[in-house]
């Protein structure tokens, strides 16, 4: 049985709007551009200095440090988040949602400790840690189709290791140090971004957003599919909450206080 002195507060709550609190995802199945970034070296069979090389039509991206048998390989990759702010702005109304989390999902069909890539210009598979940079500049090309690019065919324009002063010149941030376990052939490792504001801003606008990978320390050698490889390919998974209007917590606020004066009158 209800108390007549709870009838007030009753129908003060039954005035205020209601307020959806629950989050929602979307999740990119691709990025719309790739590529690894070679330095070479004396171990390498692909040449001691492949800095000017663009290998954006590899179908695998490369992380390993400079000390390593083959050299250095850092990677590059660029979402396209149009397709998650349209839904967002769908569920909740433009302005009305923020972002909660953005997971980074990679794979390989070289997963496996110490197996040995196809292709000889890459180091064994070995645990490590890495490093990943949200990058403002997103004006960098992959490289060209038809096989330009690759290991065997690499370009001499678009991206390159020599291109990091342009991908740097503007802001830049960590989105933190991850520890790569192998798990296996075509088995997705999960990595949460760190939510930097750069990051964060330019995620929410639904643009291009560009990571930067590189080797946090000399044992790292990792392969992950890139965009042309045939399956598993990167994935960012965005998570948003919902925010209320203002005009919520006005009258969410006008209601206490009656409420408030109320009390004291009964």
């Amino acid at each position: 049985m209800i108390k007549p002195a709870s009838l007030p507060l009753l129908v003060l709550l039954g005035t205020l709007p209601a307020a959806i609190h629950a989050d929602t995802s979307y999740t990119i199945n691709n990025t719309t551009a790739d590529a690894f970034l070679a330095a070479g070296s004396a171990g390498n069979p692909a040449g001691s200095d492949l800095t000017s090389l663009n290998f954006g039509g590899a179908g695998t991206l490369a992380i390993a440090s400079a000390s390593s048998t083959k050299g250095e390989f850092d990677s590059l990759i660029k979402f396209n988040l149009a397709g998650a702010v349209s839904q967002f702005d769908t569920t909740y109304g433009a302005g009305q949602w923020e972002i909660t989390g953005l997971t980074l999902q990679l794979a390989s069909n070289f997963g496996v400790q110490g197996s040995q890539p196809n292709n000889n210009i890459f180091n064994k598979i070995n645990a490590g840690s890495f490093g990943i940079q949200w990058l403002s500049y997103d004006g960098w090309t992959e490289g060209s189709g038809g096989g330009t690019g690759s290991p065997g065919f690499p370009g001499n324009s678009a991206v390159s290791l020599d291109s990091k002063p342009t991908l740097f010149s503007g802001a830049h941030h960590s989105l933190g140090t991850f520890t790569y376990t192998p798990p296996g052939n075509n088995i997705y490792a999960s990595y949460a971004l760190a939510l930097n504001s750069g990051l964060l801003a330019d995620a929410a606008g639904g643009g291009d957003v560009s990571l930067y990978f590189f080797a946090a320390d000399d044992d790292v050698s990792y392969l992950f599919n890139a965009r042309s490889f045939a399956s598993n390919h990167p994935e960012l998974t965005i998570s948003v909450t919902s925010v209320p209007e203002p005009a919520y917590w006005a009258a969410a606020s006008f209601s206490l206080v009656a409420f408030a004066v109320l009390r004291r009158r009964l």
